[in-house]
């Protein structure tokens, strides 16, 4: 199946994020990256599964589904302290009291015995939006380790 992985600075924005039932990225200045990220952000389905990234804390948290296409032509100016683009609802399968970090992850998902944890979860910011494949038995982990 496929994933989508996000990642955050801190549990300040995701908490923010969760509360607002919705996800976005950060602004760029790079015309080039902009319009690549666009377009990826518009083949993002509906009902596709994701999950988020606590880069403060090094742990995967909070799976969910997407409830809406990115809305590629607004900036999300009122749920986080900074602007964020392509915004897209989200239903939350949980909340960052649950944390799986990298080191415990390693250990326990299926696909991680065969592949690093970048490649299964695409963290860095020049991949938003672009999924990755991860096998039922990974997503079970996730979803017994982090829903609610």
């Amino acid at each position: 199946m496929k994933l989508y992985s996000f990642a955050s600075e801190n549990l300040t924005n995701i908490w923010a994020g969760i509360g607002a039932g919705m996800w976005a990225v950060g602004e760029s200045d790079n015309a080039t990256f902009v319009k690549g990220r666009i377009t990826k952000a518009a083949r993002m389905p509906i009902g596709a599964f994701g999950i988020l990234y606590c880069n403060e804390t090094g742990s995967l948290t909070v799976p969910f589904v997407v409830y809406s296409k990115a809305d590629t032509g607004r900036t999300e100016t009122e749920v986080w302290s900074k602007a964020w683009v392509l915004p897209f609802f989200i239903k939350p399968l949980g909340n960052p009291r649950k944390q799986l970090t990298r080191e415990h992850a390693q250990e326990i998902l299926p696909s991680l015995k065969e592949k690093s944890f970048e490649k299964l979860f695409l963290v860095q910011g020049q991949f938003a939006f672009q999924a990755t494949e991860v096998t039922d038995s990974d997503w079970a982990v996730l979803i017994q380790e982090l829903a609610a």
